[in-house]
């Protein structure tokens, strides 16, 4: 299940994967929020956490994400940023490998450093081309990697 975060500072969404994320739980949360921002004009900063609570997904879940996405193409320019939280190695790679495709910034955390992605998410600019590069970068390297 998908689960809102409490607690985070006005303009970032922060997210919680517990269990096994189904397609329910992304067309319940993550499929409104995005339509949501592109019908209120309002760019997104995400936070997803995959911690010690999360098991993973199933395939209908991807399914799920991939018809919201083909539904509205131009979903992608809603997000200004995102923040993964997850010592989760092929998670964090993938999220890498997508960073150089995708127009917004993104970045890695360790399981620990939820703070830290909160405090990077609020210290970027505003609008889009304020002095933010696209692409991805890590904050640190996830337990057994090197920097």
């Amino acid at each position: 299940m998908l689960e809102t975060v409490p607690d985070v500072p006005a303009g970032i969404t922060a997210i919680e994967a517990v269990g096994t994320i189904t397609a329910e739980d992304y067309a319940e949360i993550v499929g409104p929020l995005l339509e949501d921002a592109h019908a209120e004009g309002r760019r997104l900063r995400i936070l997803l956490h995959l911690g010690p609570r999360y098991e993973g997904f199933t395939a209908g879940a991807v399914w799920e994400k991939a018809g919201v996405w083909m539904r509205h193409p131009g979903l992608w320019h809603e997000i200004a940023a995102y923040a993964l939280v997850s010592d989760i190695r092929w998670v964090g790679d993938l999220v890498h490998l997508a960073g150089v495709l995708l127009p917004f910034p993104m970045r890695v955390f360790g399981d620990d450093a939820f703070d830290e992605a909160v405090a990077w998410l609020e210290s970027l600019p505003e609008h889009p081309g304020d002095g933010v590069a696209s692409g991805s970068a890590r904050s640190r390297s996830a337990p057994g990697r090197e920097p």
